[in-house]
């Protein structure tokens, strides 16, 4: 009787293996406090898994349609795109012609001969063919009076190559591109478009007559171009600031910037410490209303704004606009405010911001 008992005892405890998961799985479900799968008798196993199918199927178009919604966009009129609203459209040559007077008529025929591709300006980018250029990257735009030319000064951002993109930083340069217009009417439509999206137009006289392109019409003159005075800006710049690269780095790299873009500039360079100090308290306003740039680092700054904070017309002293391009040792006060490091950058910002001020008075 004993071993009869032993041996119910040891049948009970052996357990097939799909017993034994079925054990722990329910042991996790209580442990876990999750049902989602109950226990079901064998006859009633089709109609669960049938009841199951038809619940994942809504479930699937819920989660289809949800997705939709989360990746639709709002589109304001019938002509705004991913690249935002249509400003103006037509045709355009890109234009490689060199300037020496050699070869002038050679290429003006040839870019007679080139084919014209669809172009468009749209509030966020400027698309010619396959080609799109961001206005974030637009510094201002040349156009001559009466000529069908016009060029766009860039600075896009130059990305390192795949393979050496972990060692090489990518960093922005100049590329001045030319562009001819079906007519010198046309041209000033698209200037008066990049104008519009707050691009500074320098508007330059009518060259000397050097091809057949270039002819004055009677058309629409610059006055129909909504130009905007130029900012005028004190620099303070520490010669000393980044080892004694800050003027190289101001002059070669961030003042042709700001020549594009139409800068009136007042360059000190600080002598001795406090001297950046003694200028913000001390200076006239009218001279530089439109802000003070500081050219150095996080020292600099601190000291032009104690100097402002100094002085007797405090309201005023704090209102004037304050630029900063990073060229010390630690640039950490530029990288909270702008969240950039480089130079060149900074100084895109401050010309997208002055540009932008400029069309909200």
């Amino acid at each position: 009787m004993q071993k009869s008992g032993s041996l119910s005892k040891n049948t009970s405890l052996r357990l097939t293996p799909q017993q034994s998961l079925r054990r722990l799985g329910l042991c996790s479900q209580v442990a876990t406090g999750q049902h989602s799968s109950p226990i079901v008798f064998p006859e009633k196993r089709g109609k669960v898994k049938a009841s199951r199918h038809g619940d994942l199927s809504v479930s699937s178009d819920d989660i289809k349609k949800t997705k939709r919604e989360d990746h639709r966009i709002d589109i304001v009129d019938e002509q705004s795109d991913l690249l935002g609203y249509e400003v103006f459209s037509g045709k355009l040559i890109l234009d490689a012609r060199k300037t020496s007077k050699n070869n002038a008529s050679q290429t003006s025929t040839e870019n007679m001969n080139q084919d014209a591709v669809d172009a468009k300006l749209t509030s966020k980018a400027f698309v010619w063919g396959s080609c799109v250029l961001s206005l974030e990257d637009v510094i201002s735009v040349s156009y001559n009076v009466g000529v069908r030319h016009f060029t766009v000064h860039t600075y896009p951002m130059k990305k390192a190559p795949c393979g050496l993109s972990c060692f090489m930083r990518s960093g922005r340069s100049r590329k001045d591109i030319r562009f001819l217009a079906s007519s010198s009417e046309e041209a000033i439509q698209w200037v008066s478009g990049f104008a519009d999206q707050q691009c500074y137009v320098n508007c330059l006289p009518h060259p000397l007559k050097q091809a057949s392109d270039m002819v004055v019409s009677d058309g629409p003159s610059e006055s129909h171009i909504k130009c905007k005075s130029p900012p005028k800006m004190l620099v303070i710049l520490n010669p000393r600031s980044g080892r004694g690269r800050s003027s190289k780095v101001f002059h070669g790299m961030v003042e042709p910037i700001f020549k594009l873009a139409g800068f009136k500039m007042e360059v000190v360079k600080t002598t001795s410490a406090g001297h950046a100090r003694n200028l913000a308290s001390s200076v006239d306003f009218s001279t530089c209303p439109d802000g003070i740039i500081c050219v150095g680092g996080d020292g600099i700054v601190n000291e032009v704004l104690n100097g402002l904070l100094s002085r007797d017309n405090q309201k005023e002293a704090i209102s004037i606009p304050i630029g900063i391009i990073p060229t010390g040792s630690d640039n950490s006060l530029v990288w909270t405010v702008l969240g950039v490091r480089d130079p060149v950058s900074a100084a895109i910002a401050i010309v997208k911001v002055m540009v932008f001020c400029s069309h909200m008075l």
